[in-house]
């Protein structure tokens, strides 16, 4: 959901994969929550929108890392350097496409 415009959506499919792109390389549990929300930036050194990507464990400390591009454009370098901001930057290279599987 983008908060503060009325931008479109982004892809909730794209999403989905995303968050299942997160699950699989990182090898999380069920009980691991993974957010992937599209806001808009208020800040002024900071693009238009941006994509929050928070990771919420139940014997952890929640993690969070933002990207500053649409959920639509986000993309595996993207996703590896969320991995490593939440410290898993050894699982880096595991990250599939985000393209649709066939």
């Amino acid at each position: 959901m983008l908060i503060g415009s009325s931008s479109k959506k982004p892809n909730l499919e794209r999403v989905r994969r995303i968050k299942h792109v997160l699950r699989e390389t990182l090898g999380l549990s069920d009980d691991a929550t993974i957010t992937v929300s599209e806001l808009a930036c208020l800040e002024g050194d900071c693009a238009p929108v941006e994509t929050v990507f928070g990771l919420l464990r139940p014997d952890a400390p929640q993690l969070q890392h933002k990207v500053h591009k649409p959920t639509d454009d986000i993309d595996a370098e993207d996703l590896s350097a969320v991995c490593s901001a939440w410290g898993f930057g050894d699982r880096v290279s595991n990250i599939p496409s985000l393209e649709k599987e066939n």
